[in-house]
């Protein structure tokens, strides 16, 4: 049996589709097809039904699944064995973190980074992904953990930093006469529409009208740009945005914290211990704007 059609019957599983299992394994969809087909002939067995809404696995795909995942986290193990540790500044990094737009300026540390060591290949991936660092679809990733949270045996991690969020606005909505009156505003929702919008409870305003549904942190910030209401948010995402003010009276809150992670595997490896020590220390820099309590 091929590792490589195993890899396929993994990924079906987990996606439902033939497209979606392509883009995570980097093949085409007619691999993935071609791949399901020939395994299926070598096992004598239909693994999955091809219905309108996807792949559904069949009572084959789940008894082989077991023993397909086992076989995937021994690969998995020897090479988290093997990359652990390298000594070599050489070889590729795959950092997962968030967008841009709240951490733009770690950018610039990821450049120098490259510069100083020119062996090294970054690969930069989008946190909203969930990538899992336990099966190396990342090596590294820069998360916001909600307070209290426990890291996973198998995972380490430096702090970097705590996380506020506040209530933001543009200042041409407020009354200049009395800005602290922000009654007349409404609110840029992050839930759909009808459904809880839990964080309101953390605002001294959770009974003005919510308008929208925006849960992405640089489309927010657009929006207040463009004066569509205010919206709790965190601060560093309006660091930059000198129309952009907090609604006064709006707490300064703790949301959680920022950390960087690897798996426990890797913690020898040269490579990524460097990166960490770097990104480390551009969170220095812009501590004050991911925590601004002290501000307040």
């Amino acid at each position: 049996m091929d590792w490589d059609d195993l890899k396929v019957l993994l990924a079906l599983a987990r996606r439902g589709s033939a497209r979606a299992a392509a883009t995570e394994l980097g093949v085409s969809t007619s691999t993935v097809t071609r791949r399901l087909d020939a395994l299926e002939r070598d096992l004598g067995s239909l693994l999955f039904d091809r219905t309108p809404d996807g792949y559904r696995m069949t009572a084959a795909a789940e008894a082989l699944l077991p023993s397909a995942e086992q076989v995937e986290e021994e690969l998995i193990a020897a090479e988290r064995r093997i990359t652990g540790g390298d000594r070599e500044l050489r070889g590729s990094i795959r950092l997962t973190m968030p967008p841009a737009g709240s951490l733009g300026r770690l950018v610039s540390c990821l450049q120098r980074f490259a510069a100083t060591y020119p062996g090294i290949e970054l690969q930069l991936l989008p946190a909203e992904d969930s990538l899992d660092l336990a099966r190396r679809e990342a090596d590294m990733a820069i998360r916001v953990l909600p307070a209290g949270t426990a890291l996973p045996d198998y995972l380490i991690g430096r702090r970097l930093s705590a996380l506020s969020l506040s209530t933001y606005v543009h200042r041409d909505l407020l009354d200049p006469a009395s800005p602290e009156d922000v009654g007349h505003l409404v609110w840029i929702g992050k839930a759909p529409l009808g459904e809880r919008q839990d964080w309101l409870a953390a605002t001294p305003w959770p009974d003005l009208p919510v308008r929208h549904a925006i849960d992405d942190h640089d489309l927010l910030v657009a929006a207040l740009r463009s004066r569509m209401g205010m919206a709790y948010l965190p601060c560093i995402a309006v660091a930059d945005e000198p129309d952009i003010v907090r609604v006064p009276g709006a707490p300064v809150n703790y949301h959680g914290d920022v950390w960087v992670l690897t798996h426990r595997d890797l913690r020898m490896s040269a490579r990524l211990r460097l990166l960490r020590e770097a990104i480390a220390e551009a969170f220095d820099d812009i501590r004050p704007l991911l925590d601004t309590r002290e501000n307040d």
